[in-house]
């Protein structure tokens, strides 16, 4: 037994010395086990990656670079991601890396789940990440007060994750229909009138029905006349962006500056894209993958639809409306580190690494997203240069603005729709549906009395 003992204690040395690259003697030979024991880490990585092949890759690489870091990865849906950390991560079953979209960021930082990254991080990534992504990924919070003014007396600006592709929305078309398309509202909302008006081409017992009818109309939105997130756009041709200029004031929704656009949705927009009909009257995606129509605003995600149904279409910047600009919202998908995470160097390690240009180019390669990287690195990545479809939404980012982070903006969607809708469905005077919109919000978001 004490020769047992004795061993053990003597293998325990070996590897001691070893693990900090060491030297030991075996009967006069000198052995060297800085080679043969290294110490490794292992991180826990939460991706929306349903059949892993891109993470599969990333990790290839990543363990090129840092070969003792063990990378364990997990299919995790990103919407579902930080409700789910919020449960498994304090029992030390969660990730040490998660993915989630932009708008649930702030949420996020409130809800002590992220760890904010190192400045040199965010200086390495400044004139290569796109500014939009690192706009949308920097916020100036206050921990002790849980506040993102950044006048708050402890605000501190951090890098809270780190952007790995961005998309918006912009002004589908089908070739076959449309020879160029529309670079203004009004050229478009004019050539819809006299669409609208001509005879459909199905072959239906009825050769007097006209495209307004059968409910093909010149333009349509794949999600309903009544979103915000894709009225964005519209309104900021009139102005106005909600939360201030900077879109971070929570006290200043500003749904009150939306008269004019209101106005402008109920008069000239409505008879064209639904004819006096609904904001949701219509299926514009439906119709556009059928070949239906000509215009339809949409987002990246209908790219597999559209092309699966074998659309010949392009993708366009939005139309300018009174000769300004419309300018889309900014969306982002981010990778954070999980704040309580032990083993929180080597996450960051790996969040750095999905940036790099070879993660880049596996995220295109495998993912088809347009990489957050500045537009002339973009020409770097394999594919993208050829890449139609994802230039013109690069080009469509030049003029949006990020989407609003602050945790307030979970109580604008709600106003902001019944607004529209009271306006366009019931034809409520806009002033009055606004100040309904201000009061409802202010109600939803604890600001009623200020």
């Amino acid at each position: 037994m004490k020769k047992i003992i004795l061993l053990f204690i003597a293998l325990a040395s070996v590897f001691t010395l070893a693990a900090c690259g060491e030297t030991v003697e075996n009967n006069g030979e000198t052995i060297d086990f800085g080679d043969i024991y290294v110490p490794s880490s292992s991180i826990r990585v939460w991706m929306d990656d349903e059949n892993g092949e891109y993470m599969a890759a990333v990790i290839e690489e990543f363990n090129k670079v840092y070969p003792n870091i063990v990378v364990e990865f997990q299919h995790m849906g990103s919407v579902g991601a930080r409700e789910l950390l919020k449960t498994f991560g304090p029992s030390g079953n969660g990730a040490d890396i998660f993915q989630f979209p932009h708008d649930q960021l702030a949420q996020a930082v409130l809800e002590d789940l992220v760890l904010p990254l190192p400045n040199s991080l965010k200086t390495s990534l400044e004139g290569r990440s796109a500014q939009l992504g690192l706009d949308i990924a920097t916020l100036s919070y206050d921990e002790t007060n849980g506040s993102f003014d950044p006048t708050s007396p402890n605000a501190v600006e951090s890098l809270f994750a780190v952007p790995l592709s961005l998309e918006s929305v912009g002004l589908f078309y089908n070739k076959d229909l449309v020879a160029t398309p529309a670079t203004t509202m009004e050229a478009l909302l004019a050539a819809g009138a006299t669409w609208n008006a001509a005879l459909t081409s199905d072959a239906t017992d009825d050769p007097t029905r006209t495209n307004a009818q059968a409910g093909y109309f010149y333009l349509g939105t794949t999600s309903h006349w009544a979103d915000s997130y894709f009225m964005q756009p519209f309104y900021s041709a009139f102005g106005f962006t909600p939360f201030g200029p900077n879109l971070d004031d929570a006290s200043a929704v500003g749904f009150v500056n939306t008269v004019a656009a209101l106005n402008f949705f109920k008069d000239e927009l409505r008879p064209i894209v639904t004819n006096g009909g609904a904001t949701d009257s219509a299926s514009g995606a439906a119709n556009f993958e059928a070949g239906n129509i000509p215009y339809v605003i949409g987002g990246p995600w209908n790219h597999e639809a559209f092309l699966k149904a074998g659309i010949n279409y392009g993708v366009a910047p939005m139309p300018t409306i009174n000769g300004q600009n419309m300018r889309t919202f900014a969306g982002a998908m981010m990778t954070a580190v999980y704040k309580y995470s032990d083993k929180s160097e080597d996450a960051i390690k790996f969040v750095e690494f999905l940036t790099t240009d070879i993660a880049m180019e596996l995220m295109y390669e495998y993912k088809t997203k347009l990489p957050a990287l500045e537009n002339e690195l973009l020409a770097t990545i394999p594919g993208v240069s050829e890449d139609e479809l994802l230039l013109a939404m690069a080009e469509q980012l030049k003029t949006s603005v990020p989407m609003p982070t602050i945790p307030q903006v979970t109580y604008y969607w709600g106003p902001g729709e019944t607004m529209i809708k009271d306006v366009w469905n019931n034809d409520v005077a806009a002033a009055t549906a606004v100040a309904t919109a201000e009061a409802s919000y202010r109600v939803r978001s604890g600001l009623a009395n200020q």
